[in-house]
C-alpha cells in the first residue's frame, strides 16, 4: 500500500472520487446461479503517512438503500424490513482500525463494519494499483479492495429453503471496491480523525 505523502507525523487526507470508483458485490443463488450488484451512493476519506502505514485510518459510508442488482424488483425486497430494512438502516460504515502492510501483495486491512444495526469486524485485502497526478496536479491513486462478509452475524436471516434442498441465498457476500482516491490536503494523526468514527462493539465477525 503507498500514496504520495509527507512524514515527520504528517500525512495526506484522502478523498474516494465516487465517480471514478465502484463498489461492488456477489453472492451464491441457487436459481439463478449468482447475484452481482453494486451501490451507487458511497464515500469516504483516508488519512495517510507513508513513513507510518500501520497508522492509516480510513472511514467509508454507503447508502444502503443505492443498491442495484440489475433487477427492481428485487431490489425492492432487499430495500424491506425482511432484508435490509433500509428506513431504520439507511446508512452502513467501515471505520479501519488496522492495516498491516505485505512487500509483494498489497496490505490487510482490519475494521469494524456497523450494518443492519449491527457492527463486527471484518477482514479486507487492499492492493495499491497505481499513483499518479492529475491535470489539475493533484496526487491520485487507485487501490482494489475485497473481503467476504457473513450476512448472518448482522442479522440478515432472510431465506427461502428449496422443496431439493438447501437455500436460495448463500450466507457468504463477496466484496469488491475499485477505489481511487484523490489528495485533499495534509494531515496531522496526532489530531486528526476520520469523519464518522466512532466506538463500535468488539465482537469479531467469522471470516
Amino acid at each position: 500500500m503507498h500514496a504520495q505523502g509527507k512524514g515527520n507525523g504528517k500525512g495526506g487526507r484522502w478523498e474516494i472520487d465516487a465517480d471514478r470508483s465502484e463498489l461492488r458485490f456477489s453472492l451464491r443463488h441457487i436459481v439463478v446461479s449468482t447475484i452481482e450488484g453494486r451501490f451507487r451512493s458511497w464515500g469516504g476519506e483516508m488519512l495517510f503517512d507513508p513513513d507510518d502505514v500501520a497508522a492509516t485510518q480510513l472511514h467509508v459510508w454507503v447508502d444502503v438503500a443505492s443498491i442495484d442488482t440489475g433487477s427492481p424488483e428485487r431490489d425492492a425486497h432487499v430495500r424491506s424490513a425482511e432484508f435490509l430494512d433500509t428506513a431504520r438502516y439507511p446508512r452502513a460504515q467501515f471505520v479501519g482500525t488496522d492495516i498491516l502492510p505485505h512487500a509483494r501483495d498489497g496490505a490487510a486491512m482490519t475494521g469494524r463494519l456497523q450494518l443492519h444495526g449491527t457492527t463486527r469486524y471484518v477482514d479486507l485485502k487492499v492492493v495499491a494499483d497505481r499513483t499518479w497526478l492529475d491535470d489539475l496536479g493533484r496526487p491520485r491513486a487507485a487501490y482494489t479492495v475485497t473481503g467476504k462478509i457473513d450476512r448472518q452475524v448482522f442479522g440478515l436471516h432472510w431465506n427461502q429453503d428449496l422443496d431439493v434442498g438447501g437455500f436460495v441465498v448463500s450466507d457468504k457476500v463477496a466484496i469488491e471496491a475499485r477505489v481511487e482516491m484523490v489528495r485533499t490536503t495534509d494531515a496531522d494523526f496526532a489530531r486528526a480523525e476520520p469523519a464518522g468514527a466512532e466506538a463500535a462493539a468488539s465482537d469479531r465477525a467469522p471470516a
